[in-house]
């Protein structure tokens, strides 16, 4: 496998959908010394070196980490959101994404406008923050750092179901669930692969975020270059925890960054306008108070609902995890 340089270094963040990732992730991007990519193997599925990455067949060794640092290094306004910052690193352009963004989102000439602006003209740290894709965190853990972040199960699901409701967040991984455990997860499908059909959405949702979270707490645990962390833990110091992250990632926790962690976790803040989260539905804003947001689940989820998910998580490796830190009691 091609090495990384030491100016090249590459950095990633995972997590399930609604587990805080988001937020985390716009954490690092505040840093002024990296280069933050939002859900790329996700949105730039056109780009070859990001399609064979995420090849279920390919190896760590044909996952070239250098190929893969420089398919992210350009700026697209698919794998940008705000909140915006400003960066250390060269620019053709240092100011204007909050203004450019939506605009290079909808028009071919303005995506391209916008990778020739914002695409950094040095080589600095490169993260990415990706939702799912267990298989892709499985090869990259042994050759670069990866932060796994986890959200209790009843708060993920809650948030997910609401979301579908909304029209907001995908429901259609849950049509793939047998496959999933066939191919991933088969020392769990004889307890529920005859089954599936008659769980109910809620329950569905769980075995994912079950099938996911054993698969990546174990890689996360089986090397030193990963890095488990807990939304709680987050939220209650997220100052200490944003630290450990910086370091695990080879970075120090910038004044940019406290300032930031600051502003988003304020109950009002006017920043998401100057940051430039125009037109974010609020269910994707990372300007919120976590504190308020993080157990609004256990007053809003229906106590049959909660039953239900902890029968299928509660047996879970993950769900022993949280309880072990005295987070998920």
């Amino acid at each position: 496998m091609s090495q990384i340089s030491e100016t090249q270094r590459l950095g990633a963040v995972f997590g399930s959908a609604r587990s805080g990732s988001t937020w985390l992730g716009a954490i690092v991007s505040s840093n002024p010394d990296v280069a933050y990519r939002f859900e790329p193997f996700h949105r730039l599925y056109y780009s070859p070196q990001l399609q064979a990455a995420l090849n279920d067949e390919a190896t760590t060794e044909t996952t070239d980490i250098n190929t893969l640092y420089h398919a992210l290094l350009p700026a697209h306004p698919l794998a940008e959101k705000p909140p915006f910052f400003s960066k250390s690193y060269p620019m053709s352009m240092a100011a204007g994404r909050s203004l450019t963004w939506p605009l290079a989102r909808k028009v071919p000439l303005g995506a391209w406008l916008f990778r020739q602006c914002y695409t950094p003209r040095s080589l600095p740290p490169v993260v990415f923050k990706e939702i799912g894709l267990v298989h892709l965190l499985k090869k990259l853990v042994p050759h670069i750092p990866v932060v796994y972040l986890m959200r209790h199960p009843c708060a993920v699901v809650w948030s997910m179901l609401r979301g579908q409701e909304q029209s907001l967040m995908p429901s259609d991984r849950r049509q793939f669930l047998q496959k999933l455990l066939r191919q991933r997860r088969p020392d769990l499908a004889s307890e529920f692969l005859h089954r599936c059909d008659r769980l109910s959405p809620a329950e569905q949702e769980a075995l994912l975020w079950r099938i996911d979270t054993e698969i990546a707490l174990d890689q996360i645990q089986s090397h030193a270059n990963g890095l488990l962390v807990f939304y709680e833990d987050l939220v209650e110091q997220p100052l200490v925890v944003a630290a450990r992250i910086f370091h695990h990632l080879g970075l120090p926790l910038s004044t940019e960054s406290r300032i930031f962690i600051e502003e988003s976790t304020l109950q009002a803040s006017a920043r998401p306008v100057q940051r430039g989260e125009v037109g974010i539905n609020r269910y994707f804003t990372v300007f919120r108070d976590p504190k308020a947001a993080c157990n609004k689940w256990k007053q809003q989820m229906p106590a049959t609902m909660r039953d239900r998910v902890m029968a299928i998580v509660g047996p879970s490796q993950s769900f022993a995890a949280g309880q072990q830190q005295g987070l998920w009691q």
